[in-house]
């Protein structure tokens, strides 16, 4: 059969980041880096470098994803759409929390590409409900998840390291939902991050928006003014102006805000898999994304409605101007036309007063040289009377020359 092309990789990309079971005690760590589009190969070649100083296979060109067996560490390396994660599992022990990432080359670290904007832990550990119960602290984010399967605390502040924690407590030995609720609050954390590169984005453009939208005010206040062919012009070129910047902020914030919303939505996506059951006493993550997150990526949300109104009111005060101008510009040129038609009008009045002069002069030199055919017949015909006959043809030749001008007249104005 002939299969689509990209078939494959089609099916492939509903399997794509699985989770992977883990068994308690566990620590999962997540580290992501920005590199855009453009650095996805250096991100593989860095994983490769580390792959090859421990002397096993690394990723090739073009590939994704790459994982990596330390012996008593795993780490996994992803590349997503504009940064890449490095996820490390490995078994708790007292010298990994004064060296969180003590497994793995500091050389290796430190010449990691792009700036690191996740760096995160999810502590699995098995234990009861009575273990967990923690003492009512209003900056402590806590929830029953999957049902109860598992208790998780955070506050979702960083350390002394800058490493924010997860402590997950699972009531129960499943190693597939240990790796299930470790991969969502990885993915919780790293959109939510993801996502709030959107907000100092929305400031810096909220500030544009609102000098531009006191601009249009004030265009818009003079073109209420009286008008003037000139002066539209002028304010026409200032809106076009306006117009193109505001254009030009709009292209450079608007992937930002969409990959802020799509990163929010997944945010949410993965917080309704929790299932979260609240803990008296504490706030949930849904409730906490919807009082600290949400208003963020609403102001963003909101900046970008600005940018899409402001665009309309320059596109509609320039619509106004230009069809001011054109109506100008229709009157004067129909003042030009009727200018035209006097001015014909009074070259045709002209041209009628001397088409009888015309008349005259043709029918005087008509006449003239039938003086001289006359006056010939005079000498050979002693009968006739030459001055008779021009007397007779002087008046014939007038009204033939005018009747034939008549005629050629009408033709041209019918014409």
């Amino acid at each position: 059969m002939n299969f689509y092309p990209l078939r494959d990789r089609l099916l492939a990309e509903v399997h794509a980041r699985p989770s992977t079971p883990i068994e308690a005690p566990m620590l999962v760590t997540r580290l992501a880096a920005l590199s855009g589009v453009d650095g996805a190969e250096a991100d593989r070649a860095h994983m490769a470098l580390l792959c090859e100083r421990l002397g096993q296979a690394g990723p090739t060109s073009g590939m994704r994803w790459w994982a990596l067996d330390g012996g008593a560490w795993q780490l996994r390396w992803e590349r997503h759409s504009e940064f890449s994660s490095w996820t490390l599992l490995q078994r708790p022990s007292d010298e990994d929390e004064n060296a969180p990432l003590s497994v793995l080359p500091a050389d290796w670290l430190d010449a990691m590409p792009g700036p690191l904007l996740v760096f995160t832990r999810v502590r699995l550990r098995r234990g009861h409900h009575s273990q967990t119960a923690p003492e009512e602290r209003q900056d402590v984010i806590g929830a029953r998840l999957m049902g109860g399967a598992a208790t998780l605390l955070t506050d979702l502040r960083p350390d002394r390291h800058g490493m924010t924690h997860f402590d997950v407590v699972l009531h129960g030995d499943d190693p597939v939902l240990a790796g299930r609720l470790a991969l969502m609050l990885l993915e919780i954390e790293t959109y939510r991050m993801m996502a709030l590169l959107a907000f100092p984005v929305a400031g810096s453009a909220a500030a544009q928006v609102a000098e531009m939208e006191a601009e249009v005010g004030t265009l818009a206040a003079r073109i209420a003014e009286a008008p003037g062919v000139e002066s539209d012009r002028a304010l026409l070129a200032q809106l076009v102006a306006l117009s193109g910047r505001t254009e030009a902020l709009s292209a450079s914030t608007t992937f930002r805000f969409g990959a802020g919303a799509a990163y929010h939505q997944i945010v949410h996506d993965r917080i309704d898999g929790l299932s979260e059951k609240p803990i008296p006493g504490l706030q949930t993550i849904e409730t906490f994304m919807e009082r600290r997150l949400a208003p963020a990526m609403r102001t963003c949300v909101s900046v970008a409605a600005r940018e899409a109104a402001l665009l309309d009111r320059i596109a509609r005060a320039g619509q106004m101007l230009n069809t001011r101008i054109e109506l100008v510009t229709q009157a004067i040129n129909a003042d030009l036309l009727a200018s035209m038609d006097r001015r014909a009008l009074a070259q045709l009045k002209l041209q009628r007063t001397v088409e009888g002069l015309s008349v005259a002069a043709i029918a005087y030199y008509v006449v003239s040289l039938l003086g001289y055919v006359f006056h010939g017949l005079g000498e050979f015909v002693p009968p006739f009377e030459s001055p008779v006959a021009l007397a007779v043809a002087a008046p014939l030749v007038i009204a033939v020359i005018w009747l034939a001008s008549r005629r050629l007249r009408r033709g041209l104005e019918g014409e």
